[in-house]
């Protein structure tokens, strides 16, 4: 019998290594390819962003099921290793071109930024965390160079049809279309979530997911348009926390502008949190309308302002309802805080335990099964 039901594994880690073979395969092809000008732009990024998915959802689903076995352990590391070089490559030549506009020292000024975040949500995560450093960094790797190019591809027709001045274009199908693209990533993680019950992420790691996603995306965005910078003054206190946020003046408010990485982590965490702990509200769904909502105002309403045409009077109760800018981050910052305290308890861990932050592979699996049973109701 032992014979016979080691067949199977077998059988799988093969399927495992030759669709892992493929997509490395394919995404080197296309760089070279690339580099050599057989295949434009477009084309090639393409392909190493679908190669790099493969090996993304092949570490999101180790990582959700928290599998022991070492050939699978050290497949999932290679492939998403390889891929995370794949597009690193791709990230370092597509660098001169996107930073003509305010120079590579702007674009260093903005990474350092939104690295910032990051490692303050990793800090505070590393005790819940049950994903390794692969799958955000190919998540913010996913976010530079494939989102971008997605929310490109839905919302330039819409801008060049109707204008760049456009309140339907500019004000409300770019930013719509924008958080729905960046919250992609997040949105395979939760439907692989969901189908299990005896293992899974915490809110926290969804979270970190969007952030990811959003900063990536951000990085990219302000290469392109010459913008970007650290400042932990510039916003009092919420610039030592999110030093990418920027300040503008507009109808004689000072307002924030807080960036694709707060607005995608937000949303990341509301939804997540009404999916994973639905017995903490009896109105569960007000959580992520709230985050949305929030994100959306803030995002729609400074994009409408920037095109010039808004009602002022209508931008000026918007932007008194997201609190200068700042609402999302207050959101955010006090989200963050309550759920670390309810995920830090149900795991076990502390903020003060240096080795919460080292993930084994033991230990990813023990805190998602107690995750899956503070999410489930399951306490056998």
């Amino acid at each position: 019998m032992g014979a016979l039901s080691a067949r199977p594994a077998v059988s799988n880690d093969r399927t495992l290594a030759i669709i892992a073979g493929a997509s490395i395969v394919v995404s080197v092809a296309a760089v070279l390819a690339r580099l050599l000008g057989v295949l434009p732009e477009g084309p090639s990024t393409l392909i190493v962003i679908v190669g790099a998915a493969i090996a993304l959802k092949i570490a999101l689903s180790y990582a959700a099921k928290a599998a022991s076995d070492a050939s699978r352990a050290r497949v999932m590391n290679l492939v998403s290793t390889v891929a995370l070089a794949i597009s690193g490559v791709i990230v370092l030549a597509s660098l001169p071109r996107i930073t003509k506009m305010a120079g590579m020292h702007v674009f260093v000024l903005d990474l350092c930024a939104q690295l910032w975040t990051l490692g303050i949500l990793w800090l505070v995560a590393g005790p819940v965390r049950t994903m390794n450093w692969r799958v955000f960094v190919g998540t913010g790797m996913t976010g530079f160079l494939g989102l971008t190019a997605i929310a490109r591809l839905v919302g330039v027709p819409a801008i060049e049809r109707m204008g760049a001045t456009s309140i339907v274009a500019a004000a409300l199908w770019v930013p719509i279309t924008e958080e729905i693209v960046k919250m992609l990533p997040v949105m395979l993680v939760l439907v692989l979530a969901m189908r299990r019950t005896s293992a899974r992420p915490s809110a926290l790691d969804v979270t970190m997911l969007g952030a990811w996603a959003g900063a990536g995306f951000a990085l990219f965005e302000s290469a392109t348009l010459g913008r970007g910078g650290f400042s932990l003054t510039t916003n009092a206190a919420f610039s030592l926390v999110i030093p990418s946020e920027g300040r503008g003046v507009a109808l004689g408010m000072t307002i924030a502008q807080t960036g694709h990485l707060v607005h995608t982590a937000l949303i990341a965490l509301g939804v997540s949190f009404a999916l994973f702990y639905p017995r903490h509200f009896a109105r569960r769904w007000i959580v992520p309308a709230v985050a949305i909502a929030a994100v959306l105002v803030e995002h729609c309403s400074q994009n409408a302002i920037i095109t010039g045409v808004a009602n002022p009077a209508l931008m000026k109760v918007a932007t008194l309802l997201t609190g200068f800018g700042r609402l999302t981050s207050i959101l955010l910052i006090g989200g963050v805080a309550y759920v670390a305290r309810m995920e830090w308890r149900i795991v076990g861990g502390s903020f003060a335990s240096a080795a919460s932050l080292k993930l084994t592979s033991a230990e990813a699996s023990r805190r998602s099964v107690l995750l899956a049973n503070a999410q489930t109701g399951d306490v056998s």
